[in-house]
């Protein structure tokens, strides 16, 4: 008995290789974060009654034995070599409380650290935007809606409902990239799953990929044209030259995508203030003409307003919401969410509504003509129209530029892992080419008409998982929980079937609903082929809609459980990690 006091208490606790293969054997069985961190909770606990034990076995030591015995024994530390473990004595304890804090990092059950960036504040999303907002794109969208023979007072509808619900699907969107950062397609895993994720995630690359094409396609059809509207560039002989021109726009917009974090928003606040101060100059030049509502645009229709306002949700909202968290990422998680989603409103909403609905009222004022949209506005002046080019280069380029931005980070959603150079080039040599093919073959005029064909066609699906991924973050109301958002056994899952199949019914509606003067899209409507007014369904575009609401209401009638309990087990993870690392005595 007295031998068996002499001897140090045994261990209760694992060793680290014996800990290693537990926590293995728990991730092979899918047990979950959860379970791995009570082992670990549980560990931690023993090994602080074994240091207490071992304490007390050493105070018991020193009444028995001579200050020279106890000097042997802490030395050859003759505890570990009998029974094979490690006792934890002071500095033992020390590195076993490193290691845990190590493996609990491992896990990553705590939020990832916010990007060491400069000082980043909400109004930077005010500045992110205001490059294709505060551009002369509004101006020219007010062109558009001027030859639709739309009165002023639909077109000014459009405008606002196709702007102002656009901006709250990406104000949303900008909240959820504060609250993380990821890109927005992998905080849409959230929502539909780690793998339920793959599916829209495809479409919504395609989307990204179509509107960088657009883009490309917009800079030589809004640039050029108004440049040189007498010249033919689309012809046998100046195939040369489009190429040219289409190469130097790719070029030039590859080389600012691969620009830092820092010098490409400055390209971004840079490229905002030179286009929102000539859209006040062409303005007042316009308006020193005069300014009246003659209602010249003809008697017009709201249903053909209902389906031009479609159409600017299409390009103003469901072109960018797939990169809606993209440009709010480097926020820290402190950001006040109502900021970063007033400035983003401001950027998005006000900003270009007020733009457009300028241009609407001074091409009221004007006669028809076919001489391009900024001859509309800035007349012969040649410095006026040089100023406009110079303007819409900029905006264009900077816009072109963070569509190839967000395209590299999207393949990473559905598991390619490829260099964001690499992504950024690819993306656009793939549109290069389509758009030099497109405007061989269909011309300018047919280009256009197809892109807005197609815009509807791919902004279904788009639709349908913008309606989900609002509405998921709408509900959500602490930051995600990162590690699980690459982890098939975290807390979102493989596959979310509720989500999944709300997408598939909503974009399923979507196309039922939707027609289209396309001959490659003539299945389309499938549903509204049986309605008695056809022309409605073809000229209100509301297929688009239709699955942007159906879409909404899936989180909210069968998601709020879930996502409840997601946050309640992130909370729950969050504070036994604290009460981890008080056992462990380790810091911050």
């Amino acid at each position: 008995m007295h031998a068996d006091s002499n001897l140090p208490p045994t261990p209760r606790a694992l060793s680290d290789v014996e800990l290693q293969e537990v926590l293995e054997r728990a991730k092979a069985e899918n047990a979950g974060v959860l379970v791995q961190m009570q082992i670990l909770e549980a560990q931690a606990q023993l090994r602080e009654t074994d240091k207490s034990e071992l304490a007390a076995w050493k105070a018991r030591q020193s009444e028995l034995v001579s200050e020279e015995l106890l000097d042997v024994i802490d030395v050859k530390d003759s505890s570990s070599q009998v029974l094979g473990k490690a006792v934890m004595p002071e500095h033992d304890a020390e590195q076993e409380a490193t290691a845990f804090d190590e493996k609990a990092k491992q896990l990553e059950v705590l939020p990832a650290a916010e990007p060491a960036v400069e000082s980043v504040k909400s109004a930077s999303q005010f500045w992110v935007w205001l490059t294709i907002t505060g551009s002369l794109l509004p101006f020219a969208a007010a062109y558009w809606l001027k030859s639709l023979a739309l009165t002023m007072l639909q077109s000014i509808f459009s405008v606002l409902l196709g702007v102002l619900v656009s901006a709250c699907i990406l104000a949303v969107g900008a909240i959820a990239g504060k609250r993380s950062s990821l890109p927005t397609m992998l905080l849409s895993r959230a929502a539909f799953g780690v793998f339920g994720n793959i599916a829209p995630s495809v479409l919504l690359v395609i989307s990204r990929l179509f509107w960088t094409l657009a883009l490309v396609l917009s800079g030589y059809l809004l640039i050029y044209q108004d440049s040189f509207s007498g010249s033919n560039l689309i012809s046998g002989s100046s195939n040369g030259l489009l190429a040219l021109v289409l190469l130097t726009i790719t070029v030039l917009a590859v080389i600012l995508a691969n620009t830092g974090p820092k010098s490409f928003f400055w390209i971004q606040r840079i490229s905002g203030s030179i286009g929102l101060l000539t859209t006040i100059t062409l303005f007042c030049f316009k308006a020193s003409s005069g300014i009246s509502t003659s209602e010249r645009y003809g008697q017009g229709s709201w249903l053909r307003a209902l389906g031009a306002a479609v159409i600017l949700f299409a390009v103003f909202g469901l072109a960018w919401s797939s990169a809606s968290a993209d440009y709010a990422s480097a926020l820290k998680h402190s950001v006040r969410g109502w900021k970063v989603a007033a400035w983003s409103f401001l950027a998005l909403a006000i900003v270009p509504s007020s733009i457009a609905i300028a241009g609407i009222v001074l091409l009221d004022n004007s006669q028809s003509s076919n001489s391009g949209f900024l001859r509309e506005f800035a007349g012969d002046s040649a410095s006026l129209n040089g100023l406009g080019v110079t303007s819409l280069a900029f905006s264009l380029l900077t816009t072109l530029a963070m569509a190839l931005k967000s395209s590299s980070l999207s393949f990473e959603s559905f598991g390619f892992r490829v260099r964001p150079r690499l992504a950024i080039i690819a993306t656009a040599v793939g549109a290069l080419v389509l758009a030099f093919l497109g405007l061989q073959y269909f011309g300018p005029i047919g280009v256009w008409s197809i892109l807005q064909g197609y815009s509807l066609v791919i902004g279904v699906p788009v639709a349908a998982w913008s309606g989900i991924f609002v509405s998921d973050v709408l509900i959500r109301r602490i930051a995600y929980h990162e590690v699980s958002l690459s982890r098939s056994y975290g807390f979102y899952k493989r596959v979310n079937w509720v989500n999944v199949s709300g997408w598939a019914f909503s974009v399923l509606i979507g196309y039922g609903l939707l027609k289209s003067d396309l001959k490659e899209f003539q299945w389309l409507g499938y549903f509204s082929n049986f309605a008695s007014n056809s022309e409605f369904w073809r000229q209100g575009n509301l297929g688009l809609v239709i699955a942007f609401a159906c879409s909404l209401l899936f989180p909210v009638l069968f998601g709020i459980p879930r996502i409840k309990k997601q946050e309640a087990e992130v909370l729950k993870i969050e504070a036994r990690r604290n009460d981890l690392k008080d056992v462990l005595g380790v810091l911050d």
